[in-house]
């Protein structure tokens, strides 16, 4: 019946400090608790100004940790809340009821007819009501699970991360259930050395333990506890039984080798789907001259494919700005300010026509939409991460990259050359690179790959694609690649990779050195946009330039910069987070 296991009061004492010894920072902390936003809320919003009965047996379930009248934590917000205010507010004169309702563990909502309007007001408008959240939510569940992995010696990202999520869920305190009942659970589980491939090693009752052995062996303890929880409180229904889909999407982490989070992680919605947590703005810079997500752009920049918009410089004349106007439709009903274009629109997508004849209102509804809808900007992200995103964290699974460098240059490739099979593509340069190594070559990175059954460190192969790519951008085998100088001054985008892999930035984390489109430095950081803001005199973002000849004889594969989107290819929806 309950979500977590009931707090007391008499165990945990809080003040409003900042946290200590929680060793996820920066972008990894915020990972962590996004992905548990997911599980929680069904997104990766901090839902501050959440309020409801959600009929679990806890009276008010609220904010951005579920926090509940009837179980304590609710009421510690509060008085937190009072601390900053001088106990004047809002709450002030429902204290002796949501006191009393904390004390006794109370579902009753009686007296506390006001407590939603007041908790939704002050969640949207108080940047002090939404700060004791954050401290509250530190306090009494990611510093003590954080805690919990010093003390186990736990490395990853992935780890501490699960860790946190099952503090917040089955509570952090000693009953059975709790988070330290598992771990001793788990630990009691070897009786041995148990090696693993991680490099992280656990010392567990005396015996060596690979990091992600134990973190699987955790897992199961975890899934057998949700599904036949000890304490009373928590069994009946099928609540926790079907709360698994939590621990379904770290297998899924594990299973894929992140065991860092670092600028991003691909991970799992409540329904098994992927979500990728994506750290786009690197490319976004060598696009558009700055980190900013520009879902409002569009022109015809006369690079023979139409008009050019949003966040990926989707197309009229190349198929993936249809995609994303019949993503939005499947949003809205197919009843929006598109929908009378709509004809012209997959015609030209057919066609691959660069003319906007019969668009006159595209860039005016594309620019209005993009800045006030968010169904509009998640059909964006939704298309981008689909055709250019995801194909390129494919092929970076394929090969067994590690570093956030290696990745994001995957992706960084995929999204100019596209992620098809013609000759200028990412698989093709890939390949082309792999053919280099005939022998093992050695580095310092730490990362080894597997090439033609040779082992290759990761930095190593990075620089030869680097190497690679560069000369396809000079001299393109596709003819329609072919010509100008477009391709050939886009160098500025393996400049800007090789300088942070010789300044040994392998992983992102909360902010990263790079270099702008003119050679300057500049830092990115996770989830902020630059202060490079490049624009026209009409405000606009200043767009490099992609040569595209576009051939006449393959109507279904998009060339040049990036593949064309099949026909039947199927809408799915995810979501972005950095």
């Amino acid at each position: 019946m309950l979500q977590r296991s009931i707090f007391l009061l008499a165990i945990v004492t809080v003040s409003i400090v900042a946290s200590t010894g929680a060793t996820l920072c920066g972008c990894s902390k915020d990972i962590a608790l996004r992905l548990t936003n997911i599980y929680e809320n069904g997104n990766t919003d901090f839902h501050y100004d959440y309020c409801e009965n959600i009929g679990d047996g806890r009276g008010y379930t609220a904010g951005i940790a579920g926090f509940c009248t009837g179980t304590g934590d609710a009421w510690e917000v509060i008085q937190a809340y009072h601390k900053l205010t001088g106990g004047k507010d809002d709450f002030s004169s429902m204290d002796s009821v949501l006191k009393k309702d904390a004390d006794n563990s109370d579902s009753s909502t009686s007296g506390l007819e006001s407590y939603c309007k007041v908790w939704a007001n002050l969640g949207k408008t108080s940047k002090q009501f939404q700060q004791v959240q954050d401290t509250i939510r530190d306090n009494l569940y990611y510093s003590p699970s954080q805690k919990l992995a010093d003390q186990l010696g736990l490395k990853f990202d992935v780890s501490r991360g699960e860790m946190y999520d099952t503090g917040l869920q089955h509570g952090t305190d000693t009953d059975p259930d709790g988070l330290p009942s598992l771990i001793n659970d788990t630990n009691a589980k070897f009786t041995s050395d148990q090696t693993g491939s991680s490099g992280s090693t656990l010392t567990i009752n005396g015996h060596k333990v690979d990091e992600i052995v134990w973190l699987k062996k955790f897992i199961e303890v975890r899934v057998d506890d949700l599904k036949h929880p000890k304490e009373k409180d928590n069994q009946g229904g099928n609540t926790w039984a079907g709360d698994t889909y939590r621990t379904d999407s770290y297998m899924y982490m594990i299973n894929a080798g992140t065991y860092m989070f670092g600028k991003s992680v691909k991970a799992l919605d409540n329904d098994g789907k992927p979500i990728i947590d994506i750290a786009l703005r690197l490319t976004n810079i060598y696009e558009n001259g700055d980190t900013d997500f520009h879902y409002d752009y569009c022109e015809d920049i006369k690079d023979g494919r139409g008009f050019t918009a949003g966040i990926a410089g989707f197309c009229t004349g190349t198929g993936d700005a249809w995609e994303v106007i019949q993503a939005y439709h499947k949003l809205t009903g197919g009843e929006d300010d598109f929908s009378p274009m709509d004809s012209v629109l997959k015609k030209y997508a057919e066609e691959e026509s660069e003319s906007t004849s019969g668009l006159e209102d595209y860039c005016k509804v594309w620019e209005k939409l993009g800045k006030s809808d968010k169904k509009f900007q998640q059909a964006q992200e939704s298309i981008r991460d689909k055709f250019y995103y995801t194909p390129s964290q494919e092929e970076a699974d394929k090969l067994g990259l590690k570093f956030d460098i290696t990745r994001g240059e995957m992706y960084d490739t995929g999204i100019q050359h596209g992620t098809s099979s013609d000759a200028d593509g990412l698989p093709a340069l890939i390949k082309y690179t792999n053919e280099k190594f005939t022998s093992d070559t050695t580095g310092d990175s730490g990362s080894t790959l597997n090439i033609n059954g040779k082992k290759v460190d990761e930095i190593e192969w990075l620089k030869k694609f680097i190497e690679v790519r560069d000369d396809d951008l000079k001299n393109p085998k596709e003819s329609y690649n072919q010509g100008g100088d477009a391709w050939a001054d886009d160098t500025y985008r393996t400049i800007s990779y090789t300088h942070m892999i010789d300044a040994g930035t392998y992983m992102f984390g909360k902010s990263v050195q790079a270099l702008d489109n003119d050679g300057n430095s500049i830092t990115v950081k996770c989830g902020k946009e630059s202060s490079l803001r490049r624009r026209d005199a009409n405000g606009r973002p200043i767009r490099r330039y992609r040569k595209l000849i576009k051939p006449s004889e393959n109507p279904v594969v998009r060339k040049g910069r990036r593949f064309r989107i099949t026909r039947n290819g199927t809408f799915n929806t995810t979501r972005t987070f950095s």
